[in-house]
């Protein structure tokens, strides 16, 4: 086992490298926390969590700074533009977030690779006037957070009607998005709008990404690149009963036995339902040592999702080297005094 967690530190040697919290990523610190499964489970979730991330679900600083300037070049073409200098000069890139959020970092690393690779920086954005503007941040989930923001962006700035015109453009732009979460966050925008298909059609409304977690199981063959339990155990419809203030996506809790059609994520579809029921097993456990009903109301033991969804969470299996996002796997990062667990990943500036 030494030999795949070393594996394992050396992939996500990077995590948390930002901060001064005196966290280093290690072979020692992998074992521990894969130490806190039942003994004839440990080499197992072990292996299986190498295999994914060597399908490159971990972003290092280095490979961000990758992505952002691939991502640079493609936004240039994709607009119409010959060179990246006059795109700049005719773009805005949102900023909306706070000092050490997603958006303001990555926006910062943005401006360090252009200076880099091209000797100019983003002063240089919106100077000829502004046609196009880029919402970037790191992941969609269930997809709340971005409709909240360009939503407000949209408002604030009076947007709308130039949307539409085809005056200006906006592309957003993620590491990762999940496909329910962004279809999700489409129909939410189109409701506060009041749009019949405007924030529905991709190519008016543009949203890419590096990586995709296919998990609309309403979706045709999705790859269900995540956690996603089928009905099993007694015990998970005695939790799902549970959720008795939730009421909504009832029919998405499990996934179905012949989805998805071809197992391309973990290393075989009988593993995929090992490690499923590890990680909620372990799950359910954490979720009920919180005392306080409001936040186990809140929590979900694949990760957290919109509290009136009867379902076990998100199950995001995506990590960057800044942070580990709430919607994966509690088994992945809770890490609460008196709960007997620490996370594989620890969280940053960030309550329970």
């Amino acid at each position: 086992m030494e030999q795949i967690a070393e594996n394992i530190a050396q992939i996500t040697k990077d995590y948390h490298s930002d901060y001064n919290e005196g966290f280093v990523m290690s072979s020692k610190h992998v074992l521990d926390w894969v130490n806190q499964f039942d003994e004839q489970d440990q080499e197992f979730v072990l292996n299986e969590l190498l295999h994914i991330l060597n399908q490159g679900v971990y972003i290092s600083k280095e490979k961000a700074k990758e992505i952002l300037w691939e991502f640079i070049n493609k936004a240039t073409t994709f607009f119409g533009y010959q060179n990246i200098e006059t795109f700049l000069r005719e773009t805005h890139f949102i900023s909306i977030q706070g000092a050490e959020k997603s958006q303001t970092v990555l926006l910062s690393i943005l401006n360090d690779v252009l200076l880099l690779k091209t000797g100019f920086s983003m002063e240089i954005c919106g100077s000829l006037g502004i046609r196009n503007y880029i919402y970037l941040d790191d992941v969609i989930g269930s997809g709340g957070k971005f409709n909240f923001e360009i939503h407000k962006f949209i408002i604030n700035n009076d947007l709308l009607n130039k949307l539409k015109n085809k005056e200006i453009r906006i592309l957003s732009y993620f590491f990762c998005i999940h496909t329910w979460g962004t279809g999700n966050a489409r129909y939410i925008l189109k409701n506060k709008f009041k749009e019949e298909n405007y924030f529905l059609d991709h190519k008016a409304f543009p949203i890419a990404s590096h990586y995709i977690v296919e998990n609309n199981i309403k979706d045709f063959n999705q790859r269900l690149n995540l956690v996603y339990p089928e009905k099993s155990k007694n015990e998970y419809d005695v939790y799902i009963a549970s959720l008795d203030k939730a009421t909504r996506q009832t029919d998405k809790a499990y996934r179905r036995q012949t989805q998805p059609n071809k197992e391309t994520f973990f290393t075989s579809k009988e593993n995929r339902l090992r490690i499923e029921q590890i990680f909620l097993d372990k799950g359910i456990q954490i979720i009920n040592q919180i005392q306080d009903e409001e936040s186990k109301r809140k929590h979900r033991p694949l990760g957290k999702t919109y509290p009136g969804y009867k379902t076990f969470g998100t199950g995001t299996l995506f990590f960057t080297w800044r942070n580990i996002s709430n919607t994966c796997p509690i088994v992945l990062w809770w890490d609460v005094p008196g709960h007997n667990w620490k996370g594989l990943f620890p969280l940053y500036n960030r309550g329970n």
